[in-house]
């Protein structure tokens, strides 16, 4: 008789637990995301496997939860059942902007994380800027102060386009940012906090396609003539290029009236005098080069040039904004 019962009752089970996942009140009725920014809903509920007809109490919510924690700009992930609704609340890392090595995307967090773009993130990358030309160090350091500095969010990111490196007579490790509204802004890389200030500084601007520096000194934000910088550069690179060749005349003019008095001198003195002067010179050309990791080459602070490892050397041109051989 006992036996006969239990009989009833886990065939009672298995009916009712038929009848509920067939039915309409298995399933989820309402779903919504928060907190995504990145991702549409769609994009999440398609990678979490989630749908209006997924089983509300038979899916656990820890295996959602992990499909979507696996996503790789997602930062933590919690999801809340309410009656026939399914809450997915994301929190996501912040992207400063993407890069590309050997082909590929990578996208850069403010924790300096890359994360190589997946197929499904590819249309996300127009949500920040391309960080163009910039060495792993450079990148490093603007990370850094997006990380510090909450004000600039991913509203500000938005306004950039590109980020690339910018060299001036004063700072040699400053950035170039165009702008989306068509605005360029040069600024050293701790100045990038005074980005947050952008949106208000443009009401006070009159013209198109301006140019900005941000002053981090004196906490400002300057309307600038663009080519002010560039002719900045280019008169100083000038100057020390001259007063180089200058010191160079004075140490040829040198050596000839050295080689003029020593003439009376034995061939084994002039030797002599020959090898320290060649000595000299060499010293004298190598000591003021310095490595530079934003380009690779090595670069003069006298005279504001690069030079590669086959001693060809090129100057920065504004214009194009590329390096360019120094032609005789």
């Amino acid at each position: 008789m006992a036996s006969v019962r239990r009989l009833s009752v886990l065939v009672m089970v298995l009916v009712t637990l038929f009848v509920y996942y067939f039915s309409f009140d298995s399933q989820v009725h309402v779903l919504s995301c928060e907190g995504n920014y990145y991702l549409t809903d769609a994009q999440v509920y398609d990678l979490a496997g989630v749908s209006t007809k997924t089983r509300l109490y038979l899916t656990p919510t820890h295996l959602l939860e992990n499909r979507i924690y696996d996503m790789p700009l997602v930062k933590s992930v919690d999801i809340e059942r309410s009656g026939q609704k399914l809450t997915i609340h994301i929190k996501e890392k912040t992207v400063v902007g993407y890069y590309i090595r050997k082909g590929k995307k990578y996208m850069l967090t403010t924790d300096n994380e890359s994360i190589e773009v997946p197929a499904e993130y590819e249309k996300t990358i127009i949500h920040f800027p391309l960080l163009s030309g910039l060495s792993a160090s450079q990148r490093s350091e603007i990370c850094k102060v997006f990380k510090k500095n909450k004000d600039l969010n991913r509203k500000v990111i938005e306004k950039i386009a590109e980020i690339q490196p910018y060299k001036t007579s004063f700072d040699s490790n400053m950035v170039k940012m165009t702008m989306v509204d068509g605005n360029v802004v040069y600024s050293s890389i701790s100045g990038l906090a005074m980005m947050a200030n952008y949106q208000a500084m443009l009401t006070k601007l009159q013209g198109e396609s301006v140019c900005l520096l941000l002053d981090e000194e004196n906490s400002a934000i300057d309307k600038v003539d663009c080519s002010e910088l560039s002719s900045k550069k280019k008169s100083s690179s000038s100057s020390k290029k001259s007063s180089s060749d200058d010191s160079s005349s004075d140490d040829s003019s040198s050596d000839s009236s050295t080689e003029s008095t020593d003439t009376t001198s034995t061939d084994e003195t002039q030797t002599t005098n020959s090898a320290v002067t060649d000595e000299t010179q060499t010293t004298d050309t190598t000591s003021d080069w310095t490595y530079d990791e934003s380009t690779g080459l090595q670069y003069s602070e006298s005279t504001g040039l690069y030079m590669d490892s086959d001693g060809t050397q090129y100057y920065w041109n504004e214009e194009t904004q590329q390096l360019e051989p120094v032609t005789e």
